[in-house]
């Protein structure tokens, strides 16, 4: 529901900003990147202060601030109007996000974990593959702020449901022995997994935030498309890709070395980024979107559990909010560029996401891999 909630206005945010806000390309940018350098700040405290005090209170409070916001853009008339929301925005999605990813850490073991996180990301993206083409149907047939008032209602509904919601973070200190000492001998290597980690997710927040703002209006500019196609694109070419290998990530991030598998995606998914933007009609927009997802995010269970093996289990909230925080500091980085980035030449964005997403592949160098240790 709240995938579904959020990605509802994907396809239409930034062509709503700039078209029917009047936002130059550079606001456009700025506006993106202030929302994600609140996020950015808030995940460090909310991983920490989870690690504290528990997940639960904090997740709660993240889910009900990110209520308000969707109905407020909708009654915007300017862009200036939109800052205090999304600001608000980001201080919500700071405070919630990385607590999902460290319930999920939470309540599984080892060997199940990688499994965990890909059944969780396939309820997420179940959400991300509907709503951006549902979005896009919405804002044709009954105008560009109408998926804002749905955006609401669905938020609103989620919240209720994060009040059943146990509390996790007890369960650390009820892991059988071995478990807990797997993970308490390797605080000495907790540094260098914080650095390698931030590193990887700040290139590669750079490398998707640079194109984030301008996808929807290159295409529109360049194929004249509607709504609906935009929609579609997203729901095909992030959603479906997504899906379909995270079942298949799980598998290899169990049978490989977790490093090898992020070097092979990173390095290969970097071509379909940079033809992206050398697509000659519709089919190949959706086709090299599609390409570049589906290899990408084949490393996303390697990344995540060889993240948390490499880090005390009484320290997997901060490490989730360093983890979030970072990437979303590249991707305000990224979102910052993009506009100046257009004004000097349409194409530098998307050759400047495709350098960054090969450069992402150097920090595996930094790392180990943990298993059978």
């Amino acid at each position: 529901m709240s995938s579904l909630a959020i990605d509802l206005i994907t396809p239409i945010w930034p062509i709503y900003i700039k078209s029917s806000l009047s936002a130059s390309m550079i606001e456009l940018g700025l506006l993106f990147s202030a929302s994600n350098a609140v996020a950015a700040v808030m995940q460090i405290f909310s991983g920490f202060l989870s690690d504290k005090y528990g997940r639960k209170r904090i997740h709660v409070l993240g889910t009900l601030l990110a209520v308000l916001p969707p109905i407020m853009y909708a009654f915007a008339s300017d862009w200036m109007d939109l800052i205090p929301w999304i600001l608000l925005s980001g201080f919500a999605t700071g405070l919630y996000l990385p607590i999902r990813w460290t319930i999920v850490a939470d309540v599984s073991s080892t060997k199940t974990m990688a499994s965990a996180y890909g059944w969780t990301n396939i309820s997420w993206l179940v959400g991300s593959t509907i709503a951006p083409f549902a979005g896009g149907i919405l804002a044709d047939y009954f105008g560009i702020r109408f998926p804002f008032f749905i955006s609401f209602i669905f938020l609103l509904a989620i919240f209720p449901a994060t009040l059943l919601i146990q509390e996790t973070r007890r369960e650390l200190e009820e892991q059988d022995a071995s478990h807990k000492n797997e993970r308490t001998n390797r605080r000495g290597e907790y540094l260098p997994t914080i650095i390698s980690f931030s590193m990887i997710n700040i290139i590669q927040g750079v490398a998707l935030g640079v194109t984030n703002p301008v996808i929807p209006i290159f295409v529109v500019a360049n194929f004249q498309v509607d709504f609906t196609f935009i929609g579609t694109l997203y729901a095909i070419g992030f959603g479906v890709a997504s899906i379909i290998v995270q079942i298949p990530g799980a598998k290899l991030s169990d049978r490989f070395d977790r490093r090898k598998v992020m070097f092979v995606t990173f390095v290969a998914s970097t071509p379909f980024f940079f033809l992206f933007a050398h697509s000659r009609n519709t089919l190949e927009l959706i086709a090299f979107m599609f390409l570049s997802r589906v290899v990408l995010n084949l490393h996303w269970s390697s990344f995540q559990t060889l993240m948390m093996d490499s880090t005390p289990s009484s320290k997997w909230g901060l490490m989730n909010g360093i983890s979030a925080a970072t990437f979303w500091i590249g991707l305000l980085t990224g979102n910052a560029l993009s506009g100046i980035l257009w004004d000097t030449w349409v194409m530098a964005p998307f050759y400047t996401s495709t350098f960054a997403m090969a450069l992402s592949a150097l920090p595996l160098l930094l790392l180990k891999e943990t298993k059978g240790n």
